[in-house]
């Protein structure tokens, strides 16, 4: 009884140790799962901002590289305003852009440093905030330099008010501008072009909704100054032909009035029907430029 004892006592402690060498294995296994699992998101999340900025920072040296170059070409200090979604940015993350206070402090500071030069600034926008696109506009209309704005494939809303302000409005004959008319509106109801606020108000009448009459007060605010800021970009500028200042009036009424919807892309030959002095004489090396800037979205392929 005493050998079976021990025997049973030894094949106990055999057992035990074997469990909690076991259990030790396990937990090594598990302990090391997680660290490769904790390495592994540390990595990726390194990769996720280091590469995209290795890239970046690639991408913004060759976009110097081929400003220094069209500078050379073309006789002007190039500036550009390019707003696109793009595959390479922070955390891999396209952002949407457009014109805002940011775009027109470093363009003011940068037309304020070339003040002895004649500029050129490419525009690629879908317009953006209408206080910042009349400071940008302003200013380059101020330039003691010439001026000239390059549109390689739309310029829209603000990005139009900006490309009024130049001496010479260069388009790529595929490429769009489109109407001035400002978008009145708040978070609820979404932004609408001021004349249609107007028109509104003016159906309903008394029915109309104290907002409704709010909103059009501010549209009827907000199409003055517009007009107002057009004649200023556009005084002398405006193709020659019969009528003098009503010919003026009539190309500001036509881009600012909402007679067009706020989207309506205007190609080189229709602004130019409508008054405005536009060149199509676009050089290419604009197009090459343009081939830095990664598009979020390949649904088109081609082989280039």
């Amino acid at each position: 009884m005493g050998f079976k004892s021990a025997c049973w006592r030894t094949q106990a402690v055999l057992t035990g140790n074997l469990r909690r060498n076991f259990l030790v294995i396990i937990d090594s296994v598990t302990l090391s799962v997680w660290d490769l699992t904790f390495l592994l998101f540390v990595f990726l999340f390194l990769y996720a901002i280091i590469y995209p900025q290795s890239q970046l920072k690639k991408i913004r040296m060759q976009r110097v590289a081929k400003i220094k170059a069209m500078e050379k070409r073309h006789g002007y200090k190039v500036l550009t305003m390019i707003h696109r979604r793009e595959a390479i940015s922070y955390f891999g993350l396209p952002a949407y852009q457009f014109i805002d206070e940011e775009d027109a402090e470093q363009i003011l500071s940068w037309i304020r440093k070339y003040r002895n030069y004649p500029l050129e600034l490419i525009l690629h926008t879908p317009g953006g905030q209408l206080h910042a696109s009349i400071q940008i506009a302003r200013a380059l209309k101020n330039h003691p330099e010439k001026t000239r704005v390059l549109i390689p494939h739309y310029s829209m809303s603000g990005g139009t008010i900006i490309a009024l302000a130049a001496d010479e409005i260069v388009m790529d004959k595929d490429a769009v501008i489109g109407p001035i008319d400002p978008q009145v509106g708040d978070l609820i109801r979404g932004l609408f072009p001021a004349p249609s606020w107007i028109y509104a108000a003016e159906t309903k009448k008394e029915a109309a909704e104290d907002s409704t009459l709010v909103m059009s007060d501010i549209s009827r605010k907000a199409l003055k100054l517009t007009r107002n800021v057009a004649k200023e970009l556009l005084l002398g500028k405006v193709q020659a032909g019969p009528g003098g200042e009503d010919r003026l009036n009539e190309v500001v009424e036509r881009l600012v009035s909402g007679e067009m919807i706020h989207s309506t892309p205007l190609s080189a030959r229709e602004a130019k029907e409508i008054g405005l002095s536009v060149n199509t004489d676009f050089p290419e090396d604009v197009h090459d430029f343009m081939r830095l800037f990664r598009p979020v979205k390949r649904t088109v392929e081609y082989v280039g």
